[in-house]
């Protein structure tokens, strides 16, 4: 039988889209009635711009003996692309020398075999390294830098976010023609309706002492498989669910939120009205998880001007410090991790993460029970 991989994946290993949806949307209401939980009613696409900073993908350069100084010269670009002051790149990189460390704490950090040839650049997805194999594991050449760094569609991406858009549909082209249209043609008429429907009653939020309707905004862009430009990019995407590169002659679309949050795929007859509609629904809903870790997605890899999103005043309470993953530090520590105005100098205030994460542990709990039941009324269905 065919795999399917809606939202989050493969359907024996992880939910479909809709049981997603369902345990976000659960959890959200019972944090709602549940006394001290800071929850909010802002859009989560709005929230995720305004509030989630991206999460660092954490890559090692190994080599051994000693670094090239062609080497040297790219890994600093990439250094210099995370310290940037205007857009930096969420990623944080480390020298190894495989001689010098130890080979079981290397083994364990790979999950899998090292490379044979060095040096090698590794990259892990966010909160993987050490947990997962890497994404990436390629010499370090001047086009990868540049593709690691930017691309032209991740420029646009982020612009179109940082302007307004509230999901931005990165759509993946399988090179069948016929396939290809029909997919475009079907997201286009769903997402009219999304926005004709959200627009007739928009969120307002307060700007300063002026009350602002909140716009809202789906844009597709088109991603062939074939632009060497966008290689980082299309990898990036493809190798955020397991099984997504057994579905290549399948038109993909990705819907991204946020600070280049993507929130899954869908992929061939799983591009359907339900589901675009349920996605839409999820993202442009007034009842979103403040807590990062509880919402669904993978940030992806972009360098981007995040921090000209005008904080607006939506919400009373304190923002929410940020939990940060652990890797030894790098020599240049990425600006991205403590960038925003709002976390500059800010006291932490230790209460009020206790509370979080009591609300959180609860929440967990209730999905477990949700999913427990959700599975075995499948399993009986079958």
């Amino acid at each position: 039988m065919e795999r399917s991989s809606a939202i989050l994946g493969k359907e024996s290993e992880r939910l479909r889209f809709r049981n997603v949806v369902l345990f976000i949307l659960t959890g959200c209401a019972f944090q709602v009635f549940t006394p001290d939980a800071q929850s909010c009613s802002v859009p989560v696409f709005r929230y995720a711009l305004e509030r989630w900073k991206p999460d660092a993908y954490k890559g090692i350069f190994l080599y051994r003996n000693e670094i090239a100084e062609d080497d040297k010269a790219l890994l600093q670009q990439l250094k210099d692309a995370s310290a940037d002051d205007e857009a930096p790149l969420n990623l944080v990189i480390k020298e190894v020398d495989a001689d010098s460390f130890d080979k079981e704490k290397l083994l364990n950090l790979f999950q899998g075999p090292i490379p044979d040839k060095l040096p090698r650049l590794v990259i892990w997805y966010p909160d993987q390294m050490g947990k997962k194999q890497p994404f990436l594991q390629e010499r370090i050449t001047p086009s990868l830098i540049k593709g690691l760094a930017q691309s032209p569609k991740r420029r646009q991406m982020a612009e179109s976010l940082i302007m307004g858009a509230s999901v931005v549909w990165v759509y993946l082209t399988s090179g069948n023609k016929l396939k290809d249209e029909s997919a475009l043609s079907l997201i286009r008429q769903e997402l009219d309706i999304a926005l004709e429907t959200y627009s007739k009653a928009p969120f307002t939020i307060l700007s300063g002492a002026e009350r602002k309707k909140l716009s809202y905004g789906f844009p597709i862009l088109t991603l062939s498989r074939d632009d060497p430009a966008e290689r980082v990019f299309m990898e990036t995407l493809m190798k955020s669910e397991s099984d997504l590169y057994e579905h290549t002659d399948k038109p993909m679309v990705f819907p991204v939120f946020g600070r280049g949050r993507v929130l899954g795929c869908l992929f061939g007859e799983y591009i359907t009205a339900e589901k675009i509609h349920e996605a839409t629904s999820f993202l442009s809903g007034a009842c979103s998880c403040e807590v990062k870790e509880l919402n669904p997605g993978v940030d992806l890899l972009v360098a981007a001007p995040w921090d000209m999103v005008v904080m607006n005043s939506f919400i009373e309470e304190e923002p929410l410090s940020e939990l940060t993953g652990v890797m030894p530090e790098s020599d240049a520590a990425p600006k991205y991790e403590n960038s925003t105005a709002e976390n500059r100098g800010a006291p932490e205030d230790n209460s009020g993460l206790f509370k979080i994460y009591a609300v959180s542990l609860t929440g967990v709990i209730l999905v477990v029970a949700v999913s427990g039941f959700i599975i075995s009324r499948m399993r009986r269905n079958k």
